[in-house]
Formats: C-alpha cells, sequence, structure tokens
C-alpha cells in the first residue's frame, strides 16, 4: 500500500470517528466538552500527521533559496 493511499485511509478513520462524536450529541457538562474537544484536537492531529507523510522529507541543507531582489533594486526595474 502507498503513502497516499495510507493518507486516504487515516483520512477516512478520522472523518468517521469525529461524525461518530458529532452523533453523539452535545455533551451536558463542561469536563465532557472539555474531554471532547480534547478527542478532536487529537484527530485534527492525526490527519494532519497523515498529511505531512505525504509531503517529502524536509531536508534544510539542501533548502532551494527563491530569487529575491536586492536592496538596490526595485520591481519596477
Amino acid at each position: 500500500m502507498g503513502v497516499f493511499q495510507d493518507w486516504k485511509n487515516e483520512c477516512e478513520a478520522v472523518e468517521k470517528e469525529m461524525d461518530r462524536l458529532i452523533a453523539a450529541g452535545r455533551p451536558v457538562s463542561g469536563d465532557q466538552r472539555q474531554v471532547r474537544k480534547i478527542q478532536f484536537e487529537a484527530l485534527i492531529e492525526r490527519r494532519e500527521t497523515a498529511a505531512r507523510k505525504l509531503l517529502p522529507p524536509h531536508n534544510s541543507a539542501r533548502r532551494v533559496a527563491s530569487p529575491a531582489l536586492s536592496p538596490t533594486e526595485t520591481h519596477d526595474a
């Protein structure tokens, strides 16, 4: 299974869990709402982690610099 399929499966699992939490209704107590918030934050983090795995590895030594204007150059030149 490829990286894209792994991401897709993880996103589907996260979405299913989010739907389950939403379907459970609004928690009554403040403590329950805090737990629900933490659960959603964890699911969002799972989704973001899966998305980051799609990106190529970051290597600061191989950064590609974008062309920049020197202080004396302008966009009108």
